[in-house]
């Protein structure tokens, strides 16, 4: 069970090299190959799921959160041989498929279809990881790699600044840039898939004035 992107562990893309050799292993000895989409799944990473980025195919993949736009569902899609293993009454979830969860759910999935979010999605997380790198190069004792896909990104901090990432996302929280800590060297940007380019570059902006202060 592995995740496409890791968030948590500090936004580490996927390799491609690795996950066809666990795509092999796989095969080789009838185990399942699992990713993990809850955090990097619809659309987050500019394509629908994840693992698209890695050129290979799970068994089964699991989704949530971003999937009800922000209403509590969780769904777990199998195909092949995976996907004829559970019968009916054989699995549960307290977020499954209740009446208002698919009724959230198939309406992010039309929205997604007809305002083509994937191309805004790709879009500005181009421009903020152009912006990102930017900062990077001008502030080289605090800010170091870019990295992630689509709108999911993190930028390290040099460890030998001294600062947290925790102390950055707190000096943003007080300019009105809502940041996430991605372990204590990785700053989290995950704005919503709609974000315009107006606000990428306030964003920006406001990153740019807390890491000046630090410097």
């Amino acid at each position: 069970m592995l995740e496409p992107l890791q968030g948590e562990g500090g936004i580490i893309t996927g390799n491609k090299e690795y996950f066809a050799l666990a795509r092999k292993l796989c095969d080789e000895n009838g185990a399942l190959l699992i990713c993990d989409e809850v955090q990097c799944g619809m659309g987050r990473t500019g394509k629908l799921w994840g693992y698209q980025n890695l050129d290979v195919k799970p068994d089964i993949f699991t989704s949530a959160k971003a999937l009800g736009g922000g209403v509590p569902i969780g769904a777990m899609c199998a195909r092949g041989e995976a996907a004829n293993v559970l019968g009916p009454g054989d699995h549960a979830s307290t977020y499954g498929g209740n009446p208002l969860a698919c009724a959230a759910g198939l309406a992010v999935a039309k929205y997604f279809c007809d305002h083509n979010i994937l191309s805004n999605v790709n879009e500005r997380g181009q421009q903020l990881s152009n912006g990102l790198v930017e900062l990077a190069k001008k502030y080289p004792k605090i800010l170091s790699d870019v990295r992630g896909w689509g709108l999911l990104k993190g930028i390290k901090i040099v460890e030998s600044s001294g600062i947290a990432a925790g102390d950055i996302v707190g000096d943003a929280m007080k300019e009105g840039l809502l940041l996430v800590a991605a372990g204590p060297t990785v700053v989290r940007f995950v704005p919503p898939l709609i974000v315009s380019k107006e606000q990428i570059n306030d964003a920006l902006a406001i990153f740019e004035k807390v890491v000046a202060k630090r410097s």
